[in-house]
């Protein structure tokens, strides 16, 4: 029998090497240090022609862990989460882990999906992206016990969590806007169940309160954080009255916005000025370039990376805040 005819197993390869299975599991994971060079030679041509690879999967439940963290996003399309993911897979990668990406899109039961789905395989840390929904109550009864849980952005579960102050994010976003004379400001939020929504939302009703601002609740628009959101949403407003400013709670729905203000002949800055929020790539790329609130996406997927991998106890109510920066652009650069 040819090499190239026997199975891909461990047998085969210490039958084809002369030597014992015992001797063929140690140099292939790594531990061969007493076995002569000659014999490891032997071993490891054995499994390339054999192209045996040994069962990861099985040695790693052994020794308690699969090298693996589960990342949780509400939508991967979103290049907001494209700089959070990144981070995690570099962290992941360095330490040897694998990275099982799921999307939820912002759905309870796809979520709870997701969660048993990384429970199965018995993953080592979750990773949580995206703010929470419905006050994260779906996820309510879960054994948590075998893995490192951590969330980034506004959560209702019981684990460390990497945030920002959404809160103030959006004031000074406001700030912003009636430094530049605006007075009627409308708000593009997310869905209302979104807890981000609600953090943000609380942000923008203050600042218009603390500067004396219109307090219309027709200037405030729900949808989804979607380009054609943004769009219909503005379209919609601009039909029944007037604003001279829009605050959106993300940057893909304040392009949509700025498509809908041209579309009807309103100029941006000079009628209506535009921020956004997360600073993604597209907002310096657009035309005028779009004012933005911006985080630090990548360093939130490193940090949340590093402490589901650590070796250290997670307190449950431990929370990393990162600062947010407001960048000014053409969108709101008024003559």
């Amino acid at each position: 029998m040819t090499g190239a005819a026997r199975p891909g197993t461990a047998k085969a390869v210490a039958e084809l090497a002369g030597v014992s299975v015992t001797t063929v599991s140690r140099v292939l994971s790594g531990q061969a240090t007493a076995i002569p060079q000659e014999t490891q030679d032997r071993v490891l041509a054995a499994a390339r022609q054999l192209r045996y690879r040994p069962n990861s999967l099985a040695r790693a439940l052994r020794k308690g862990t699969t090298q693996s963290i589960g990342l949780v996003v509400p939508d991967i399309s979103d290049a907001y989460f494209h700089q959070v993911a990144r981070g995690v897979e570099d962290v992941a990668q360095a330490a040897g882990c694998v990275v099982i990406l799921t999307n939820t899109d912002r759905v309870p039961a796809r979520e709870e999906a997701c969660v048993n789905l990384l429970l199965d395989k018995r993953v080592d840390g979750i990773v949580f992206a995206g703010g929470g929904i419905d006050d994260d109550t779906h996820l309510d009864g879960f054994d948590w016990s075998s893995t490192r849980v951590v969330t980034i952005g506004p959560h209702q579960l019981p684990f460390p969590s990497i945030t920002v102050d959404d809160s103030a994010a959006i004031s000074d976003a406001v700030h912003h806007l009636a430094e530049i004379s605006c007075r009627r400001i409308l708000c593009l939020a997310g869905r209302p169940n979104w807890l981000v929504t609600q953090r943000r939302l609380a942000g923008y009703r203050q600042a218009v309160a603390e500067l004396g601002l219109d307090a219309d609740p027709d200037l405030v628009a729900y949808g989804d954080f979607t380009e054609p959101a943004g769009e219909e949403l503005t379209a919609k407003a601009i039909a029944a009255g007037s604003f001279d400013g829009v605050i959106a709670f993300n940057d893909y729905t304040a392009i949509g916005a700025m498509h809908a203000l041209g579309s009807a002949g309103v100029r941006v800055p000079d009628d209506v000025a535009v921020i956004g929020c997360d600073d993604i790539p597209v907002a310096r790329m657009v035309h005028p370039a779009l004012t933005s609130v911006g985080f630090s996406q990548y360093e939130f997927g490193r940090k949340a990376a590093e402490m589901v991998l650590g070796s250290v106890p997670l307190p449950a109510g431990q929370r990393i805040t990162f600062p947010h920066e407001l960048l000014r652009r053409h969108s709101t650069a008024r003559r």
